[in-house]
């Protein structure tokens, strides 16, 4: 498929259930509920959203306070669409909405160290707790 199929919005939030659609097919997101997306869709200000046929095929958001710190977070593509760039055009767009803040952290697994290198992300060298 090639990338001029797909649109990108970083203005137009999806609908609860298209997220939940696509949050379905992730291990780390897939026990979500409907009214818990409502509210992430609801405290999200940095996002991307990509289309196909007008489907929700990509999502990814940051929370910031648009200074200091922000966190990159909820990067997912649907997999009937996985290996055409899309996750690269979710970081990179978010990474340039981002562009003013002094640090951007993310969580991720070893597995995708690689890819996220790419964006300039690197292993932390602090300790990062978790509550």
């Amino acid at each position: 498929m090639m990338k001029n199929q797909y649109t990108i919005s970083t203005d137009a939030l999806p609908s609860i259930s298209e997220l939940s659609g696509l949050f379905a097919q992730a291990d780390w997101a897939r026990k979500r509920n409907h009214g818990d997306i409502e509210k992430l869709l609801q405290n999200t200000d940095v996002f991307v959203v990509v289309r196909h046929g007008g489907s929700l095929v990509g999502f990814g958001r940051a929370l910031s306070d648009g200074v200091f710190r922000a966190l990159v977070d909820d990067i997912i593509v649907d997999q009937a669409h996985r290996s055409q760039g899309l996750g690269q055009i979710i970081v990179r767009t978010l990474m340039k909405q981002l562009s003013a803040v002094e640090e951007v952290f993310l969580n991720t697994g070893h597995h995708l160290e690689s890819f996220y290198s790419k964006y300039g992300f690197k292993e932390f060298d602090g300790l990062t707790m978790v509550a």
